[in-house]
């Protein structure tokens, strides 16, 4: 008796070539080439370097010949593509092209820190980015801090400022690789959202722009506690106008930036009188004009005098009225309690 396999003249017991027909079905419009199962493929990390840059500092005009990612943590800078300039804010990041003439420098007080990444990749699903300036999320930020932290051991510093860098000879095991497991998952993420909101509304833009602002202004405040500041230095410092400062801490806080900077120095006041310093030493550390003025704006915020909140933080008895203050409340007590005359 003839098997199925015999009668059709094949080998019934003979392997498979190709897989089995149960596992060749595909979902209709299932992706199959190698190309659109990994779009945005990066072929390699050629330099990189992530500092804190000096408000001196400036790259001069240069072009790369490969995709240059540019990131900034904190401060501010303004980066030449091409013909165009950028502001770039704590948060920002956009990528140069290949052949694109690029050039960074810093803007304001704060020293920006900053990552740039050159790399390839040569497939299309790049092309969104270009002239795209993106504001990192916190998804995002993950692999962005853990590039600046990698680069920095990967790659050996530039002698000069905008000179490339090399790999190390000396790596981790397996350095390269996770250079570029990080890249592509932050490019999978940017081309995500890129895809769902290409160009986000006027107003998500502007309530993006000024949380940047808001940011950068109390990090410019937390470094400058010590002493008083003006509004036109805190625009200096962080790139922007009077008006739009105030635009964003009014629109962000409902309050002003001086508001903020003012309670932010009366906390950090609070601070150093619950670690035992004198009223008059906080006064003249912080540069308030005088003693008084100090006690009065603390009094205004806390409820308490400088005196008395540091004794309470300390566990310490409130203060014994001097002999005057007590005869005088003295005085004040026998009045009230004199019958009046008939």
């Amino acid at each position: 008796m003839l098997t199925v396999g015999a009668k059709s003249g094949m080998n019934p017991t003979a392997p498979r070539h190709g897989p089995a027909p149960w596992r060749c079905k595909q979902r209709k419009g299932a992706h199959t080439l190698p190309n659109e199962d990994f779009p945005l493929r990066v072929d390699g990390v050629t330099a990189g370097w992530a500092a804190e840059r000096r408000p001196e500092d400036v790259i001069p005009a240069a072009r790369t010949d490969a995709w240059q990612l540019v990131y900034v943590r904190s401060g501010t800078i303004e980066e030449r593509c091409d013909d165009r300039r950028v502001l770039l804010r704590a948060g920002g990041l956009l990528f140069h092209q290949p052949a694109e003439t690029f050039g960074m420098r810093p803007v304001g007080e704060v020293p920006p820190d900053v990552l740039r990444l050159d790399f390839l990749c040569t497939q299309a699903g790049m092309d969104r980015f270009r002239g795209a300036v993106f504001h990192a999320e916190p998804q995002e930020q993950h692999d962005l801090n853990w590039l600046m932290d990698a680069v920095t051991e990967y790659f050996e510093p530039p002698d000069t400022l905008g000179q490339a860098t090399v790999p190390k000879e000396e790596q981790p095991y397996g350095a390269q690789q996770q250079l570029t497991i990080h890249l592509e998952n932050l490019l999978i993420l940017l081309a995500r959202r890129y895809k769902r909101a290409r160009k986000p509304g006027v107003r998500l833009r502007r309530e993006r722009r000024q949380t940047a602002l808001v940011d950068a202004a109390r990090t410019y405040f937390a470094k400058n506690l010590e002493r008083e500041l003006r509004v036109d230095e805190v625009c200096e410092a962080i790139g922007c106008t009077r008006p739009q400062l105030q635009a964003a801490f009014r629109t962000r806080l409902r309050h002003t930036a001086m508001e903020e900077f003012s309670a932010m120095r009366l906390d950090y006041a609070a601070q150093l009188l619950a670690r035992g310093d004198t009223p008059g030493e906080v006064a003249e550390r912080m540069g308030y004009r005088s003693g008084a003025y100090f006690s009065q704006k603390f009094k205004e915020a806390t409820g308490n005098t400088p005196s008395a909140y540091r004794r309470l933080q300390q566990g310490l008895p409130a203060r014994r009225l001097n002999r005057q203050q007590k005869d005088k409340d003295e005085s004040k007590t026998s009045i009230a309690e004199t019958p009046p005359k008939k």
